[in-house]
């Protein structure tokens, strides 16, 4: 339908092997899932794979993942900073986690983003296909679409808006190229 977030979606049986930027990861526990959804980009083509998508995983559990899924300790996964104590635990083992910095527009700022490239997904993704194709913009109760999803079924799509915000909007690919950092 024309309310739909993402309409240009195209599903792929190949990921590109190079220009992994990062992941994303949205926590969840007893109702919700744990997501790490990993992000390539190839020109202006983004490239989504699920990773994981998991209810019930522990801080370890989730370590534990990622030490099998061979998750590179410098690749940069960001994060739901809604859980800094997850996060801290999951740095500490050794992997480069960072807290996203959440506005309160943040939902409609991480689509914008991702609207500025063509989104591929793996195809062996379901649980991201499935969020896609049902995330629509909510509406009022005359039928006039707000500028915000309705909320809901979306794990996948906050790890994979995470990774957009933090390293893919204009701010931080210019961040990137051109300011010197001190650290």
């Amino acid at each position: 339908s024309s309310d739909v977030c993402f309409s240009d979606l195209q599903i792929v049986d190949e990921m590109p092997v190079e220009e992994l930027i990062g992941f994303g990861m949205d926590f969840g526990f007893s109702n919700d899932p744990t997501t790490l959804v990993a992000v390539h980009r190839k020109g202006d083509m983004l490239y989504a794979r699920e990773v994981f998508y998991e209810k019930g995983l522990t801080t370890q559990d989730i370590i534990r993942k990622l030490e099998l899924l061979n998750i590179g300790k410098t690749t940069e996964i960001w994060a739901d900073s809604a859980e800094p104590r997850l996060i801290e635990e999951i740095y500490r083992s050794g992997w480069n986690i960072k807290p996203v910095k959440k506005g309160p527009d943040s939902i409609r700022f991480g689509i914008s983003v991702l609207h500025n490239f063509g989104l591929c997904v793996d195809r062996k993704s379901q649980n991201l296909i499935n969020e896609l194709y049902s995330y629509e913009w909510a509406t009022d109760k005359y039928g006039i679409q707000l500028d915000k999803p309705q909320g809901g079924l979306d794990h996948a799509i906050d790890a994979l808006r995470y990774l957009a915000m933090s390293r893919l909007s204009i701010k931080q690919q210019n961040k990137g190229k051109y300011t010197l950092s001190f650290k």
